[in-house]
């Protein structure tokens, strides 16, 4: 019993420490998370009127805070038309921040600009446009900590002549509330600008894709890796073309903005089961020595 008392001694003379040491490194210290996505698409001088046109504009946030502060946020989020000059326009502004630990915050936004009209035989339909994503990301203390922004700035161009002419409020309704994959599928023309940045990966992106009878001229920066990153990226570009028939269309325009913060409470669950080996090594020890 002596022996056993003596080496249960010397072992949490040797384990205390250890102890100590891994519930320092898993407790959790104060940090700051930052993240921001900013889009903004803008549609001018648009040479045919809309006949029929709906937008969306909708934004979510989440905050929850257990033992740290957090707060999330959407501004500036608009969709709007002007009549004249005819003018479709819509940005947005994702914001998230922590501080401290055990939190968890989202903010996103995003937008719908649907248009249908009518174009002429041998009409040239075109407008111009302009289209701009900011993303920026910041932590303090990794990988316990995350951070996440993203954006997304589109247009397609359906070619709707063959929906007939009452079932066309239907398919405008359904394609605003809903504008999935297979409505959107074969556009006429269409651009897409997508960007992504997350302090935890190697998945950190900013990408632009166009049909042919979209020409666009393109600025880009970004700096990927590290506890702070940013995509930055500014589009000017043009849409024409023309039809030998009379063609029904619709545009659509999207906008959206989604940001992340994270900081997950730490857990000692490493110093626990380090414990119990230990304690299991000492109770094996103390088998042997008593059989000696």
């Amino acid at each position: 019993m002596k022996q056993y008392l003596a080496f249960t001694q010397r072992f949490l003379l040797l384990v205390t420490p250890l102890l100590a040491s891994t519930a320092l490194t898993a407790a959790p210290s104060r940090a700051a998370t930052f993240s921001s996505s900013e889009a903004t698409l803008d549609l001018i001088d648009l040479s045919t009127s809309f006949s029929t046109l709906e937008s969306q504009n909708l934004g979510t946030t989440l905050a929850v805070a257990n033992g740290g502060i957090v707060n999330a946020q959407n501004i500036n989020a608009v969709a709007n038309v002007t009549p004249d000059p005819l003018e479709v326009y819509t940005r947005a502004t994702s914001l998230a921040s922590g501080d401290s630990k055990d939190y968890f915050g989202t903010a996103d936004a995003t937008a719908k600009i649907v248009g249908n009209f009518d174009v002429d035989p041998g009409q040239l339909f075109s407008f111009n446009f302009t289209s701009a994503l900011d993303l920026e990301t910041s932590i303090d203390n990794p990988p316990t900590e995350n951070a996440s922004a993203s954006g997304k700035l589109a247009f397609y161009l359906l070619d709707t002549t063959n929906i007939p002419e009452n079932n066309l409020p239907n398919f405008l309704s359904d394609l605003l509330s809903n504008p999935t994959d297979s409505n959107l599928q074969n556009p006429l023309d269409f651009f897409s600008f997508t960007g992504y940045v997350n302090t935890v990966g190697n998945n950190d992106f900013i990408t632009t894709q166009k049909s042919a009878n979209v020409t666009l001229a393109e600025d880009k920066e970004f700096t990927f890796g590290g506890t702070q990153e940013f995509a930055t990226d500014f589009i000017e570009g043009s849409l024409q073309r023309s039809f030998n028939r009379k063609t029904n269309l619709t545009l659509i325009a999207l906008r959206s903005t989604q940001v992340k913060v994270a900081a997950p409470e730490p857990s000692n669950s490493l110093a626990v089961l380090l414990l119990f080996g230990l304690l299991a090594v000492a109770k094996g020890k103390w088998r042997v020595e008593s059989r000696e």
